[in-house]
């Protein structure tokens, strides 16, 4: 082994320890939202009523305003499916690295799909991204502003591209084991 397999090796092992980190991290995020939806269709109506309080923003003229339950159940809805993709996300890049620091392989098969899946979910996230900041703003300032998240929408494509030339690495690497 190299010393350039070895650095791509030690620098997966480390990477792979801080995206499962991020997974865990944004699981317990998608946990929350659902323990949120749990209680506002399944609990009490006193746990309702205290749970629902706790959003109630108070102006600066003094006015209580307050969120419906049914648009709270639905942000989180919309925080649960994004935090679900984040996961997604950091967990595939958590296995891509997890695989390089094993076997000091970056241009692999399973890679290039892990890399794939991840375009995938980028571009999801990047459109429910947009439906999600025009429902905050709907329920902030009262009129939904419908902004396409286009760095959502790029990384995706990129990322695409992305498992395209490792696909490619790996077709070299074939052709190359097999002429030696």
């Amino acid at each position: 082994m190299n010393d350039t397999q070895l650095k791509i090796q030690t620098t997966g092992r480390r990477a792979s320890i801080l995206f499962r980190a991020g997974s865990l991290l944004s699981g317990a995020v998608a946990a929350l939202a659902l323990t949120a939806i749990c209680i506002l269709l399944f609990s009490g109506q006193e746990t309702r009523s205290s749970f629902l309080s706790a959003f109630d923003v108070t102006a600066n003229n003094g006015t209580v305003i307050r969120i419906a339950p049914w648009s709270l159940l639905l942000l989180f809805g919309f925080m649960l499916a994004e935090s679900g993709l984040i996961t997604f996300i950091l967990f595939f890049v958590y296995s891509i690295f997890r695989n390089i620091a094993a076997n000091g392989l970056p241009f692999s098969r399973p890679n290039a799909l892990l890399i794939r899946k991840t375009a995938v979910i980028s571009l999801l996230l990047g459109l429910l991204g947009s439906c999600s900041d025009a429902l905050v703003d709907h329920y902030t300032i009262g009129a939904p502003s419908w902004n396409v998240n286009l760095m959502g929408l790029f990384m995706g494509i990129i990322l695409y591209c992305l498992s395209l030339i490792f696909e490619y690495g790996c077709d070299l690497q074939q052709l190359s084991d097999e002429t030696l």
